[in-house]
């Protein structure tokens, strides 16, 4: 299982603010990727730890479970590939030893599923997202910015979001929870 921090900056941007963007980056390439989010019935992963995903990406399946932390800005996120997007993944030894660290003893349901179309463009620093997300009927339109190494990216990306008159003030709301909300209310 592999550990890595994510730190990122994200924002919701309009269809118009989008395409705009995108024409700043020609280089972008879209790729598909589906988000399939899982949790015990009790929803005991979202209230005591973060999120659990599968993502299925180029014919290849990474598990994911991202953990908050409370000291820093950012979440930890244990990944590793599995074979498939079954509950079968849940039963590797791997998963189970993690699922046990973090007390989670209760059957994994699947709670929400997104899928994403994302143009990922390398910058100096950090790695720049244009995702066109679909889920529950809905559309939306996200620019990540993702730090890959420690810098003054908040300077970096408020001259990105210039271009569309923006600036950026906090995240906003992730996948999961823009899907689960929606599900919720639909």
């Amino acid at each position: 299982m592999n550990l890595h921090f994510e730190k990122e900056f994200k924002i919701l941007l309009s269809k118009e603010q989008f395409i705009t963007l995108l024409k700043q980056f020609p280089q972008a390439v879209f790729k598909k990727q589906v988000n399939t989010y899982y949790d015990t019935a009790d929803m005991y992963i979202r209230q005591h730890i973060g999120a659990m995903r599968i993502r299925e990406f180029d014919n290849r399946f990474i598990f994911t479970l991202k953990q908050r932390c409370a000291d820093k800005e950012g979440v930890n996120e244990h990944e590793c590939f599995v074979s498939e997007n079954t509950p079968a993944v849940f039963e590797s030894e791997q998963v189970q030893t993690l699922m046990k660290s973090f007390k989670i003893t209760q059957p994994i349901i699947e709670i929400a599923s997104l899928t994403t179309y994302r143009a990922a463009v390398p910058l100096d620093y950090a790695e720049l997202c244009l995702d066109y997300n679909e889920y529950n009927g809905i559309c939306d339109y996200e620019l990540e910015y993702e730090y890959l190494q420690e810098h003054d990216g908040l300077t970096v990306f408020n001259k990105i979001l210039s271009l569309v008159n923006l600036k950026y003030e906090s995240n906003c709301m992730s996948k999961i929870q823009r899907a689960m909300i929606n599900r919720e209310n639909g």
